[in-house]
């Protein structure tokens, strides 16, 4: 009987999403100011910023491997991290002040690029 239980609780684990589902939101309008903005400041059309099915799909399991790579707090830091940088991408005046927005998030969030976003990027298709 106890392994019985054992099982159906792995089971039952196992197909509950990780809650880093409940953070796909906040990075989804974070991530789409800062894309408007770059957007504009390169004058093209901000509505390309919104997100496809698609992007969402590879942006939520992105955000799902960093909780299971690092866990909760690195995911919610991350997000506050996003949210930060799209109040500062308001400033930017250049596209090429995108990059280093980029860079500050990431370090920001304590994520290396070889560490932490090349494995995500390899595995969803899509980087933080």
């Amino acid at each position: 009987m106890g392994k019985l239980a054992l099982c159906v609780a792995v089971v039952c684990l196992a197909t509950q999403p990780l809650r880093a589902d409940d953070l796909l939101p906040r990075l989804e309008a974070a991530q789409g100011a800062i894309d408007a903005r770059m957007l504009t400041v390169m004058g093209a059309d901000p509505a390309g910023a919104r997100w496809s099915a698609a992007r969402r799909a590879a942006s939520g399991c992105a955000l799902r491997e960093l909780e299971r790579m690092k866990g909760r707090a690195a995911a919610e830091t991350y997000v506050r991290a996003v949210e930060n940088g799209a109040a500062k991408a308001a400033r930017l005046r250049a596209a090429a002040d995108f990059g280093g927005l980029a860079a500050r998030i990431h370090a920001a969030a304590g994520l290396r690029l070889q560490r932490d976003i090349v494995p995500i990027t390899r595995a969803c298709g899509v980087g933080l």
